[in-house]
């Protein structure tokens, strides 16, 4: 069982309450690693994604303690190291009522962008937010916390399915630039091919995972193409600034260019460094014109995965995520065909997701209608 799990599992209930995308024990390792072994330099509660006033993405972090010989401003530190290492926004401590808090500690606590609470004020904060703690089990499976640990339980079943998910918990979300993670996690599918049986409704959720970090980084690079672009006027203009922010910059793109046609001994423009880039531009080029309907796409994305991996019915929260942002179920069921194609699975992954879309498109529009 998982340590501070009452607290843990209130804040996943805050976060989708304020369609916050939660990610529970988030592991943070070295950015670049000097020996072949993995070793952790800490771990983080809950790490929740939400978008700022122009679109970009904000981090929050939970450090959840429920023992009562910790120290709150000492907690606050060390929240304060790992959300510069996160590049989160602000931080939240919960602790057990029994401690002490100081209005000193608390305030020193939020010169460093960290709020100290005692778990008891967790419902203050949620009113305070506009958002809620008593969500209702069969709203969402987000932010259920038994879903999460039999989705992170996942790992023991395999050494592939355990590769995987130590990127989608840790690596994914200490990558600061939304290409690398874009590409990585295109990358990470790929490799995890030869284990994926779209019969499995296990392997439909690590689908559903890999859907939802892959729209998390769509979402943060339609945003800037957007802000950069707005609208292009030509079709080769926003191809080139895509590919560009896919690779870091001009710079790094020629580069990647003229490795690939080093190994591959073709001439430069025929050289595709991007998997399926044409589909790629065309799901991007959609994904522009709703950029902030791309965080609540992979909120939804991650809460059709949990479905699959409970056998579980269509819950509220799907079809409300359908309705405040309709375009959500679109971007899902493009990007999970572009996921599959460009991976070369099975086709019965993207058509799991594209029929529970279609569905939920259906009952948006009939809402609409009345």
């Amino acid at each position: 069982m998982l340590k501070d799990r009452a607290q843990k599992a209130t804040a996943l209930k805050f976060c989708v309450s304020k369609r916050w995308l939660p990610q529970l024990e988030v592991e943070i390792e070295p950015s670049n690693r000097l020996e072949q072994s993995r070793f952790l330099l800490t771990d983080l509660d809950v790490l929740a994604i939400t978008t700022s006033p122009v679109g970009m993405h904000s981090k929050l972090v939970f450090d959840c303690k429920s023992g009562i010989r910790e120290s709150a401003i000492g907690r606050a530190f060390w929240l304060r190291g790992v959300m510069t290492k996160v590049g989160a926004d602000h931080g939240f401590v919960i602790l057990n009522s029994k401690l002490n808090l100081s209005r000193d500690h608390r305030a020193s606590a939020s010169e460093l962008g960290v709020s100290l609470l005692h778990d008891t004020e967790f419902p203050d904060l949620a009113q305070g937010f506009q958002g809620s703690i008593n969500l209702q089990p069969d709203y969402s499976l987000t932010s259920d916390i038994e879903s999460w640990e039999i989705f992170l339980g996942l790992r023991s079943t395999s050494a592939p399915l355990a590769e995987y998910l130590g990127y989608a918990t840790s690596a994914f979300w200490t990558i600061k630039d939304y290409g690398e993670q874009c590409r990585k996690t295109v990358a990470r599918l790929r490799k995890l091919r030869p284990e994926l049986d779209p019969s499995k409704t296990t392997h439909l959720a690590i689908f559903g995972d890999a859907l939802c970090l892959f729209l998390i980084s769509l979402s943060s690079l339609a945003n800037r193409l957007f802000l950069l672009l707005m609208r292009p006027s030509v079709a080769e203009e926003f191809s080139a600034a895509l590919l560009a922010s896919v690779y870091g910059g001009y710079e790094n793109l020629q580069s990647a260019k003229r490795i690939r046609q080093l190994a591959t001994g073709l001439a430069d423009d025929t050289v595709s460094i991007f998997p399926d880039v044409e589909r790629f531009e065309q799901l991007v080029r959609e994904v522009v014109q709703a950029p902030q309907q791309a965080l609540p796409a992979a909120l939804l994305a991650r809460e059709v995965g949990f479905t699959y991996l409970r056998n579980a019915a269509e819950t509220r929260l799907q079809v409300d995520i359908a309705n405040e942002s309709p375009y959500a179920p679109k971007f899902i069921l493009l990007a999970a065909e572009y996921l599959q194609r460009s991976t070369k699975l099975p086709p019965e992954f993207a058509a799991a997701y594209a029929d529970r879309m279609l569905h939920l498109m259906s009952k948006a529009m009939n809402k609409a209608s009345l």
